[in-house]
């Protein structure tokens, strides 16, 4: 395997799981604001929403909450009236922007720490919109990356080949210095390879793809 130089991670799935679950985070909030619903449910409609809405829509820099909203609307439609899905909705989006809603894969800090001795640099390649950015200020982990890169503020989602290309000329640096990190096989694992950088699957396994399960297991995978 030749050089690497630069470790990408994806967010949301990979470094960051929503805490303790989009289903129990929309479940209470809906619940404070007197709609009745069962967290179980709740999850299940989201992935749902999301599956649909990401298959059809990219988030984009200016249409970040109406992307979301779109999800909420469709996840509430038999729970929610006209009156309260707005409030509901801002109360979602606010959470979501916070550390408390999110949790750091274990001992993610830790490996990430063990790469940066070894002079690899560590940065964030991850479809999302900008409340990101709060809640890696929330959690106290933004200044282990160097950069930070978001889809929608650069209009390009994985697999896009230009997201991976948007990261290679920040850093200089061509696609064969770089492994992207991530639970998804076809956004992040054939999204690098196909852009011809290195790939690691998260949490998932898959016949084509290597794969790890946690962390630590990234520093296991080749002499660094």
């Amino acid at each position: 395997m030749s050089q690497i130089n630069i470790v990408t991670f994806d967010a949301a799935g990979t470094l960051l799981q929503p805490w303790p679950s989009v289903g129990a985070v929309y479940g209470k909030t809906a619940r404070n604001m007197g709609i009745n619903v069962d967290d179980y449910d709740i999850e299940i409609r989201f992935r749902n929403a999301f599956a649909t809405a990401e298959s059809s829509n990219k988030i984009k820099y200016g249409n970040e909450k109406s992307f979301w909203k779109n999800i909420v609307e469709i996840t509430f439609q038999p729970f929610a009236n006209k009156e309260n899905i707005e409030p509901l909705f801002e109360s979602l989006w606010e959470a979501f922007a916070t550390g408390k809603t999110w949790k750091l894969a274990d001992h993610a800090i830790e490996t990430i720490s063990a790469l940066q001795k070894k002079g690899i640099q560590a940065a964030i390649l991850s479809n999302n919109d900008s409340r990101l950015r709060l809640v890696l200020q929330d959690l106290k982990i933004e200044d282990y990356f160097e950069h930070i890169f978001i889809s929608s503020e650069l209009g390009f989602e994985k697999p896009d080949i230009e997201i991976f290309r948007n990261v290679e000329t920040t850093f200089a640096l061509p696609s064969s210095s770089f492994l992207h990190l991530g639970d998804s096989f076809n956004r992040d694992y054939l999204g690098a390879t196909n852009a011809g950088w290195h790939a690691v699957l998260y949490g998932n396994e898959n016949e084509h793809a290597r794969s790890i399960q946690t962390f630590p297991q990234l520093l296991e995978i080749r002499q660094w």
